[in-house]
């Protein structure tokens, strides 16, 4: 009996001292979650300083791309298809051959034509030839001088004969040379309009061909906008949701009747596959340039359906809503409340931030 109660006495030992670990391991753990930060983690950015400066006010307008090059390629001769070597959408080169047309007719006029410029070249070289020897008699007066002129003049007559026909020789050989119609520059098939067995005339269209390491964004604007475009001004073009940057290359002197607008020309090297018809839309300027607040384009994002920028004020990021008021190269002009000049602002990593989350300052861009 006395045996039992001490081993009673010792397994309450036990699960008392088991408790006691089990509590103490809980309060360490509940020490250590509340000795943790709250709220997310700094975030890494980069800041650059708001600036004082001109931003030009800019209006969007919707557009289309056009190739700055096109054409409508055509025969000089005429002739049925013999050879098609190309399909739309196909790039060629400068010279390459597109289209050849049947030449069998020609080759025939043309082995004619060479005969008899052959025979003229040898009628000339006996002429000559006779001459020459006529021409001595002649001074010495033992021949007479009708038959010295006799073979003059003859010769004479066979050496223009001569030029005529190579000059229709030359003509031959050009013609068929055009008969293989080939590519004016390099560029993309746009249109086909040649079928093996179709007569093609003079002058008819064989294909629509297209330059396209350049493109024009046309976009139409008001008159009295126009003042403020001069040839070469860097203009800001966005499709298919990338940004690109253009030059003002001209605007069409004769406008729409009905919307009293002009077609304006934006001239960019097509670096990403824009093709013919895409929408674009570009920046116009819509007035003079104002005064004010400047900051990176990349500091302007949209958050919540509006134009935002994000404050590293003490370690700790503040958003703030702006109004943009135009434009200067890669910067924007912004007017709000709550950001003044000298103060920083995220350019980059502002996608993430969360309002009063911390922010480490990883580079700091110069104004």
């Amino acid at each position: 009996m006395e045996k039992k109660t001490n081993l009673l006495v010792f397994i309450s030992c036990i699960f008392f001292l088991l408790g006691n670990i089990g509590f103490a391991t809980a309060e360490e753990k509940a020490d250590k979650e509340s000795a943790k930060p709250q709220g997310p983690p700094p975030a890494l950015v980069e800041v650059a300083q708001i600036t004082q400066g001109e931003a030009e006010p800019m209006v969007e307008f919707v557009g289309t791309v056009y190739y700055s090059r096109k054409s409508n390629l055509a025969a000089e001769v005429e002739g049925v298809v013999d050879q098609v070597f190309f399909e739309e959408g196909y790039r060629v080169k400068k010279g390459d051959p597109l289209v050849s047309l049947e030449s069998n007719i020609l080759d025939t006029v043309i082995s004619g034509t060479r005969a008899d410029y052959e025979l003229v070249l040898v009628e000339l070289e006996q002429a000559e030839k006779e001459l020459n020897r006529r021409e001595p008699l002649y001074k010495e007066g033992s021949v007479s001088e009708s038959s010295y002129d006799e073979y003059y003049f003859k010769s004479k007559r066979l050496k223009n004969r001569a030029l005529s026909i190579k000059a229709s020789l030359d003509r031959l050989m050009l013609e068929k040379k055009k008969k293989k119609i080939r590519a004016p520059f390099d560029s993309i098939i746009m249109q086909k309009n040649a079928e093996i067995g179709e007569w093609i005339k003079e002058g008819g269209m064989v294909a629509v061909v297209a330059d396209d390491s350049s493109v024009d964004i046309v976009v139409n604007v008001p008159a009295g906008m126009l003042k403020y475009l001069q040839p070469g001004k860097k203009l800001t073009v966005k499709s298919e949701s990338e940004k690109f940057t253009g030059e003002f290359f001209s605007f069409v002197p004769k406008g729409d009747v009905a919307t009293r607008t002009f077609d304006v020309k934006i001239r960019l090297q097509n670096t990403r596959g824009l093709i013919e018809g895409m929408e674009a839309r570009a920046l116009v300027p819509s007035a003079e340039k104002r005064q004010g607040l400047k900051v990176p384009r990349d500091a302007v994002i949209d958050k919540f359906g509006q134009n935002v920028i994000w404050l590293a004020q003490d370690s700790v990021a503040k958003m703030v809503p702006v109004q943009v008021i135009g434009y200067d190269g890669m910067y924007v002009g912004v007017a709000g409340e709550g950001f003044a000049d000298g103060d920083m602002v995220v350019v980059k990593g502002n996608e993430r931030l969360r309002e009063g989350q911390p922010v480490m300052i990883g580079n700091k861009l110069n104004p």
